[in-house]
């Protein structure tokens, strides 16, 4: 063997050698790209969150504590669930469009139905339609009730795990529809005040779902209730609809409870904001991380600062110490899905992270976990009266439409 041909073995190793380095190389740094392109997309919008949260949680306790000074709120009632009933005559579905079940009170005639009466933006007010005919009694039997258990005897209350965000609700438009036609009957008959008793009493019940959903009816309720107010050239007195300027401050803070309250935000600024949140608005925060927290459990890792191992832990401390009156928070936190069911529309990207092992797995987990948090913040929600002084950057969930 001559040394030419003794070389080539060594030749070949160092080449080899070289090629798996220059492929180290290229690796690590397509690694640290994607690393970069990870802080640059949700790592830094997490910060500015948690920033923009700790700048203004003072605020958002000041206005909870406007809010909770409401008579509304401290209004009598008497303690029992409604759910049975109102989750009995709705009907419920993705796409709101069932009419409700044979035997509901809630059926109303064809000409006032959704599809042939336009009633929006106060035109319910001045419309040419008979109302004399509707039976309210229903309305009437609710007042011996102060909350609305979504999970009382409804399709929620079925075993296995169901999707809080996208499965079947209740179509809360119809009791918005009928509340118009209450008040517009009060309003002619004489009655006003009884009829916003009814109404107010409803947009209480909605409220008291825990439900962020179930808030949005509320506020539009009560703006019903104040537009038939405005409406009279002589209301009678000591009927007295909450000011737009309150209904408006509840609208904001029902968006900003579970911002504030959420796994995003930094413990000690949530903490504050479930302490000084109004019971509702402390139930529905918790209600909607309830979601969040139950999505991600199976990628939540004790990674990342804040962790969110933390942050879950911290929630499920505060639902045990929360006393809330419906099972919303509890339900959705023990039995909604997961990212691993394919009902979320996440479980492919899931498994894709389940199987790596030891550091790596946790860092890709948590990265996913985080991505999501990320993903899901929307803008910090103004609060009424004050300008937010670290708007995040990302779009904000919307109520239900203005009445």
């Amino acid at each position: 063997m001559t040394s030419s041909d003794r070389a080539v073995p060594g030749r070949r190793r160092r080449i080899a050698v070289a090629s798996l380095t220059g492929l180290a190389v290229l690796a690590g740094a397509g690694l640290l790209g994607a690393e970069a392109w990870y802080q640059r997309r949700f790592e830094t919008p997490l910060r500015l969150h948690r920033e923009a949260l700790a700048a203004n949680v003072d605020a958002y306790c000041a206005e909870e504590a406007a809010l909770g000074a409401d008579p509304w709120f401290h209004e009598g009632r008497t303690e029992g669930d409604a759910g049975l009933l109102l989750n009995a005559w709705l009907p419920w579905s993705r796409d709101l469009k069932r009419p409700p079940p044979e035997g509901s009170p809630l059926v109303l005639p064809d000409s006032l139905r959704e599809g042939a009466l336009d009633l929006k933006q106060g035109r319910w007010l001045t419309a040419n339609i008979d109302v004399s005919r509707l039976d309210f009694d229903w309305m009437v039997r609710l007042l011996a009730y102060d909350r609305w258990d979504l999970f009382n005897g409804s399709p929620l209350s079925a075993e296995g795990r169901f999707n809080w965000a996208a499965g079947d609700v209740p179509d809360l438009f119809l009791l918005q529809r009928w509340a118009k036609f209450r008040m517009l009957h009060g309003l002619r008959t004489g009655h006003p005040v009884e009829a916003a008793q009814q109404v107010r009493h409803l947009a209480w019940l909605s409220l008291r779902t825990d439900s962020l959903v179930g808030g949005s009816l509320a506020v539009n309720l009560l703006d019903i209730e104040r537009l038939a107010h405005e409406a009279m050239p002589s209301p009678p007195a000591g009927w007295t609809p909450m000011p737009a300027e309150q209904t408006a401050r509840m609208n904001a803070l029902l968006q900003a409870a579970p911002q504030f309250a959420g796994l995003a935000a930094p413990p000690d600024v949530a903490r504050k904001a479930r302490g000084c949140a109004t019971e509702a608005n402390r139930c529905i925060a918790l209600t909607e991380t309830a979601f969040l927290a139950r999505l991600l459990e199976p990628v939540v890792e004790p990674v990342g600062a804040p962790s969110l191992e933390e942050a879950t832990a911290a929630l499920d401390r505060a639902l045990a110490d929360a006393g809330c009156p419906t099972l919303a928070a509890h339900e959705v936190r023990t039995r909604g899905v997961t990212v691993e069911d394919p009902a979320s529309g996440m479980s492919s990207l899931a498994s894709s992270v389940a199987w790596i092992p030891w550091a790596p797995g946790r860092q890709a987990r948590s990265h996913l976990a985080r991505g999501v948090l990320a993903s899901a913040l929307g803008d910090l929600t103004p609060l009424h009266g004050n300008r937010t002084k670290h708007p995040a950057p990302l779009q904000g969930q919307a109520g239900l439409p203005t009445p």
